[in-house]
């Protein structure tokens, strides 16, 4: 079965798995995890931060990063389908008691004129905005890029209204890759996190970057929500083997853009698909006209031994990882081909 579901299906390589049968560790509760800290100080390395630290998942980085930006009662400015809002299971209203407030973007770029606004519209009766959280890339468009240069003149903008920004960077090494660039997040940006575990392919975890200051809190706040660890340089060993092989995400950018192609050229073919998107990494979302037809392709996908999912309602997401191979690729577009 070909697994196109997410790229969160993937399983550790023979030569990952090599990695962590040879993993150096210690206990990470007292700093002594050498695979840990070199991993920390690699990311943090990588991205222009001061220091990092090693979380469990991308939840716990993002929600620890709003208890270090954040008091009871204040508000952040993020998008209305942004993923930090929507599929975190309430936990910023549970841990931080926040609320988020929704401005308007363009496949999760913030317009930073309507930021203005909303801040300018701040009063007595209004919660205080204290931080703004963009997500790169943006999941709920396709896998969307924020150009880095968009995300420097929003820091502007927040470090002179005295505002935290932080960033969801779950995917942010397909936006990095992809506009080959280096992208020094740390000199622009309060805090950031990254995924080991989502296209980069490793079974386990997520990285929090920021100051030295930021970290050493979190560090408190990640031992507060139970994500103290021990000797887990077992799987901080298959995390630095990811990271340091994440150019292999344009493979995937590039299959997606190939299948995406396909698909494309069938459109006015297949009347129930309305809309097909490709934003330049490695997603593609189909656009159904009715519940019934998507739930009907989906069947006819799974039969022939590809299993695909939903994003939303009628909005079915391809999504292309490192365990998807060539020939994986030429079967998915055989099949969408014969599909009628």
């Amino acid at each position: 079965m070909i697994d196109i579901r997410s790229d969160t299906v993937t399983k550790p390589s023979k030569e990952m798995l090599e990695v962590i049968v040879n993993s150096e560790v210690g206990d990470d509760e007292y700093k002594e995890d050498p695979t840990v800290n070199e991993l920390e100080k690699y990311s943090a390395d990588l991205l222009g931060f001061e220091s990092g630290l090693f979380v469990t998942s991308g939840l716990m980085g993002n929600q620890i990063s709003l208890l270090n930006h954040t008091n009871p009662g204040e508000e952040v400015i993020t998008t209305q389908d942004s993923h930090i809002k929507n599929y975190e299971h309430g936990a910023a209203s549970f841990l931080s008691r926040i609320q988020f407030r929704n401005v308007s973007h363009n496949d999760g770029d913030l317009h930073l004129d309507d930021i203005i606004s909303q801040i300018s519209k701040s009063s007595y009766y209004k919660p205080k905005i204290s931080t703004v959280a963009i997500e790169n890339t943006h999941l709920a468009s396709g896998g969307t890029i924020i150009p880095f240069e968009n995300i420097k003149k929003l820091s502007e903008f927040t470090k002179s209204n005295n505002l935290k920004l932080h960033v969801d960077g779950a995917r942010v090494w397909h936006a990095i890759l992809e506009e080959n660039t280096k992208a020094n997040y740390g000199k622009y940006c309060d805090s950031l996190t990254f995924c080991f575990s989502k296209g980069l392919g490793a079974p386990i975890g997520s990285m929090l970057l920021g100051s030295k200051d930021f970290i050493a809190n979190s560090r408190e706040y990640r031992k507060k929500i139970g994500g103290g660890m021990r000797q887990v340089g077992i799987i901080a060993s298959a995390a630095k083997y990811a990271l340091e092989n994440r150019s292999n995400l344009i493979t995937d950018h590039k299959m997606a853009k190939e299948v995406f192609t396909v698909i494309k050229n069938m459109e006015n073919k297949i009347d129930c698909i309305e809309s097909v998107a490709y934003k330049g990494t490695n997603m593609i979302l189909l656009n159904f006209d009715s519940l019934s037809n998507s739930d009907e392709f989906l069947k006819y996908l799974a039969d022939n031994e590809i299993k695909a999912g939903y994003l939303r309602e009628k909005v079915i997401r391809f999504v292309f990882h490192k365990d998807v191979t060539s020939d994986n690729k030429e079967k998915i577009i055989k099949t969408l081909q014969s599909f009628s």
